[in-house]
């Protein structure tokens, strides 16, 4: 009997796609429901146990769905890349839906953000001129949202991994 071994690359392109849709869909309800980019301060134990629910269901579940697609086999290996692989996807996928807030719902977004660091810096160094200030908000204006990416892109990963090593580590 000759045995079917599923690729990993269509796998995490498939329910990277269905979990990146379900993390959209989240991210589009709590906006619609709190008019938020996040949830309120009030909502934010809720939000983080439901968004931890997603990490500590969705991954270990795609998991799951690739070692019964492979007959009950699983490297380890192949359990971390399915969630470096989910963890892009998440990544991809929020970043779609700042580029649409940012963009189409609130115009203003990044201009308030650095507003309120402007704001900030004058608190925190009084002496700076307002030269000095404009300069430094030129600055941060052009690396605000690649850097904003960069560590939401590492804190993906980071978190994924982890979660998937424990999943493969338990499923293997």
């Amino acid at each position: 009997m000759e045995t079917k071994k599923t690729s990993i690359n269509k796998h995490i392109i498939k329910y990277g796609v269905i979990y990146g849709c379900i993390w959209l869909l989240y991210r589009v309800l709590i906006y619609l429901i709190f008019n938020s980019l996040s949830a309120p301060k009030k909502w934010n134990t809720e939000a983080i146990i439901i968004e931890l629910f997603f990490y500590i269901g969705g991954i270990p579940y795609c998991i799951y769905k690739f070692k019964k697609n492979n007959n009950g086999f699983l490297q380890f290996s192949e359990a971390i890349k399915i969630g470096i692989g989910m963890s892009v996807y998440i990544f991809i996928f929020s970043v779609i839906w700042l580029l649409f807030y940012k963009n189409v719902i609130d115009t203003d977004f990044a201009t308030n953000i650095l507003e309120r660091n402007r704001k900030q810096s004058i608190l925190n160094n009084p002496e700076l001129s307002p030269k000095e200030i404009d300069d430094m908000k030129s600055k941060t204006e052009n690396n605000f949202l690649s850097i904003m990416h960069l560590y939401k892109l590492l804190f993906y990963i980071a978190f994924s991994s982890s979660i998937s090593c424990v999943a493969g580590a338990i499923m293997n």
